[in-house]
């Protein structure tokens, strides 16, 4: 069933030097374009890191990527400058570069998820038409933090009502909790990417198939490439969550968390 569901891929990359940090993995657009290409991919959702050259990824994406649209990770030089500068850029970006989001990634940003100056970001990127990914895996620099993740989030998106958040990774180690959390609000969406291809071995897979079973509304997933691709993400699905005979998981379920959910969120920011 799972090969006659559409992809939007919620989190991916492409690095200029093709190199993806500490690893060996090769995060080139041709491959990610070959995805698409080969039907494993209908979309996708490119964000571009904090040390990247924004130009470069931009053009990229208008050039070799037209089925992908753009999310910006903050930099932690923005933080210095006033609010108008802020959105100044941000506006920017959306004109030049059709941006749909910005990215808070505190691990590489220098931006606490406890802090104001997250908030206030947030505020600003909602105030110019932007989505926020923030990402959750909250480990050195910036954590441990002293609350859980899940209260972090909550308490995110009851000071910034009038912002669309997308949790990357799903809070991570504190998934189950996180997607109980995310009921409440409706300005919140949950990324799966990384967090159940890194776990789907661990007792975790068990919360991910009930979160697709019972919060297929408020759900997306990703590879996280060059982490994973859309064939290993598919086939690890199958494995882990959809040979289980106790879960109900039917193709609308299915369907809107592999497309629906992403595509609708951003076909309005676009």
């Amino acid at each position: 069933m799972l090969n006659e569901i559409r992809f939007f891929d919620s989190l991916t990359h492409i690095k200029e030097d093709e190199s993806w940090y500490k690893t060996d993995k090769v995060a080139s657009y041709s491959r990610l374009k070959g995805y698409y290409q080969d039907g494993h991919v209908e979309k996708a959702i490119i964000a571009a890191m904090p040390d990247d050259d924004y130009d470069y990824i931009g053009n990229t994406v208008k050039k070799e990527l037209p089925f992908c649209s753009l999310v910006f990770s903050v930099k932690k030089e923005w933080l210095q400058r006033s609010d108008c500068e802020i959105k100044r850029l941000l506006l920017n970006l959306k004109k030049q570069y059709g941006a749909v989001g910005i990215k808070v990634h505190p691990r590489f940003s220098s931006i606490d998820i406890e802090s104001p100056q997250l908030q206030r970001v947030a505020k600003l990127a909602a105030s110019v038409g932007l989505i926020v990914y923030v990402c959750t895996i909250l480990r050195k620099p910036v954590g441990p933090v002293k609350n859980t993740v899940h209260y972090h989030i909550a308490k995110l998106c009851e000071l910034c009502p009038g912002t669309n958040f997308v949790f990357l990774h799903g809070g991570y180690t504190d998934l189950f909790a996180t997607g109980e959390i995310i009921r409440d609000y409706p300005n919140a969406m949950l990324d799966l990417s990384f967090t159940f291809m890194r776990f789907r071995k661990s007792s975790l897979a068990l919360d991910v198939g009930y979160l697709f079973e019972t919060l297929d509304k408020k759900l997306t997933i990703g590879t996280d490439y060059p982490e994973y691709s859309p064939v290993e993400l598919k086939e690890e699905v199958k494995k882990y969550i959809l040979s289980r005979d106790d879960l109900c998981l039917t193709k609308e379920k299915l369907e809107n968390i592999f497309f629906n959910n992403i595509n609708n969120l951003v076909n309005n920011y676009e």
